[in-house]
């Protein structure tokens, strides 16, 4: 449906794009830019174009902006949205935002391309996704048009660009930097105190240490009410950050993730190290060490209402704000610990993040040059400029930032004095530039936050940016999506008891009489020569 016409479209954006170098937006230095409101004036009143480009008649740039930091926001019309003016008065374009509800993110979207209302700028939230609707020809090359821009193309590193490539080409710009280290391993320091260990630094301790919070009394209250641990499944039947993907990364592996070992891949969910991971995890539930109730807790809420609600556990594996509010009031004894090493001294904390998500040019909007222009120089202005920054990474001066001696002081919620849920909510749609590393933006209040984000980022599982986000769903693989559905269901009923380890060999020739293991992981090598990730 979108193939068809896409023919003569992409001629004439490659036109379009061979005349930008005239058309090109701002790329000065970041920081510089005259279009940021200096100290006590209205952002909207000091916005100009770029120099370089006669944005002199208003146009209209629609962004689909599906990233997922407050979709459910109602945003506001422009007189209350100073943050809108300020894009606005820099490109002198109306700028309408479809924000879709979470769970409609693809229908909405394929509504709008089927009615030909393509919008000029669509915000992925992964790779796979952008890969889909380029090969469908609804998003174009990015990168004759970043040639332009120097000032947002160098404003992410390499790696973040190699990562956002297909076949060659760039899908788009980056639309967030991904924060890294987010989860780890948290323990109750008051009860190894109480039992009389210390933090475990293998799985041998880490049992021993499991068995102490079960059995020993740690929260010393005279019952039998504690577990060492705490893990659920997610409600896809993955295992996706609520613990047991802690236990994987331990003995080397990740749910999903893949290796390429002797020019041959490796599928994790089949490697004999996800086994050796799950009969630990076996040895931990016989030992009932873990709590009960692992099979119902499907979310990061029902995981926090173990650790900090009822607060019956003594090993989570969780986010790095965790103290952060008025958590830190519930328990003040958890800490983030160094991840134990694994049994071939493999120490691991989090997977590591590669940076997916992007911002796709749409086919539509690269057939005019004038509107490519625009849209770059929004976005080299959005992301870039240092004086903008903190407008859009923390919203409207005055609300919720001020200056004080030349620097950005963050303000208390009592000096807000606004309802931010109310009224203000819709500020976090704005932020994606923020950097991963703001403090500010994070609003740290626990001491010790900055410190806990750095013991895990000490330890960072690297498969997540070697090769598994290159590896793409093929068309012509028909059993791409039984493949997935079946291992997740087989590794749950493993580690579940179900199924007995004993049948991990048949499962793996499962895979490949069944659903063509072998023919998948052929394909997927190609796909990395393809994109030169691998020679």
């Amino acid at each position: 449906m979108y193939k068809k016409g896409a023919a003569s479209v992409l001629l004439a954006v490659f036109s379009a794009i061979a005349i930008l170098g005239g058309c090109g937006g701002d790329s000065g230095s970041a920081g510089q830019s005259p279009e940021a409101s200096p100290p006590g004036q209205s952002p909207a009143q000091t916005g100009q174009a770029s120099p370089q480009a006669d944005f002199s008649k208003r146009i209209t740039l629609t962004l689909f902006n599906s990233a997922g930091f407050n979709l459910a926001a109602p945003m506001p019309s422009r007189g209350d949205d100073p943050l809108r003016q300020m894009l606005e008065a820099k490109v002198n374009a109306d700028l309408q935002m479809t924000l879709p509800p979470a769970d409609q993110i693809s229908t909405k979207l394929n509504t709008m391309i089927a009615s030909g209302d393509i919008p000029d700028l669509v915000f992925f939230k992964d790779r796979a996704t952008a890969v889909q609707y380029f090969e469908q020809g609804v998003i174009v090359d990015a990168a004759p048009i970043l040639a332009q821009y120097p000032a947002l193309k160098s404003h992410y590193p390499e790696t973040y660009w190699k990562q956002i490539s297909y076949k060659g080409k760039t899908l788009g710009i980056p639309g967030y930097e991904m924060v890294q280290g987010i989860r780890g391993w948290w323990i109750r320091n008051d009860w190894l105190r109480n039992v009389n260990m210390k933090a475990p630094t293998t799985p041998e301790e880490l049992l021993e240490v499991m068995k102490a919070f079960t059995f020993n009394d740690p929260d010393q209250n005279g019952q039998n009410d504690t577990y060492g641990f705490v893990g659920g499944v997610g409600k896809n039947g993955k295992f996706d950050d609520l613990g047991w993907d802690a236990i994987f990364m331990m003995f080397g592996v990740y749910q999903g993730n893949y290796e390429v070992v002797n020019g041959e891949l490796a599928v994790l969910n089949t490697d004999d190290r996800m086994k050796s991971a799950i009969a630990f995890i076996r040895q931990m539930l016989e030992a009932k060490v873990v709590d009960p109730d692992w099979t119902t807790i499907n979310d990061i809420g029902a995981l926090d209402n173990r650790m900090l609600g009822i607060g019956n556990v003594g090993i989570v594996y969780n986010d790095w704000r965790r103290m952060e509010g008025d958590k830190k009031e519930k328990n003040p004894e958890w800490i983030v610990i160094d991840p134990p090493k694994g049994p071939d001294g493999q120490q691991f904390s989090d997977l590591k993040g590669a940076q997916n998500n992007v911002w796709g040019i749409s086919v539509k909007a690269a057939s005019d040059a004038d509107k490519v222009a625009r849209i770059m120089t929004l976005l080299e202005y959005w992301y870039t400029d240092k004086e903008a920054y903190p407008y859009f990474a923390y919203g409207p001066k005055g609300v919720f930032w001020e200056m004080e001696n030349g620097q950005v002081k963050y303000l208390s919620d009592k000096k807000r004095n606004v309802d931010f849920a109310q009224q203000y909510s819709w500020v976090s749609n704005y932020a994606l530039p923020r950097r991963a590393n703001d403090a500010l933006y994070f609003n740290y209040n626990y001491p010790k936050t900055a410190e806990f984000l750095g013991i895990n980022n000490k330890y960072l599982f690297p498969k997540g940016d070697h090769i598994t986000p290159f590896i793409t769903e093929d068309p012509s693989d028909t059993m791409y999506q039984d493949r997935i559905k079946y291992m997740d269901e087989s590794l749950l009923k493993f580690i579940s008891g179900k199924e007995p380890l004993t049948n991990w060999g048949a499962y793996v020739q499962t895979l490949e009489t069944k659903f063509a293991l072998s023919k998948f992981k052929e394909t997927a090598l190609k796909q990395l020569k393809e994109q030169a990730i691998i020679k």
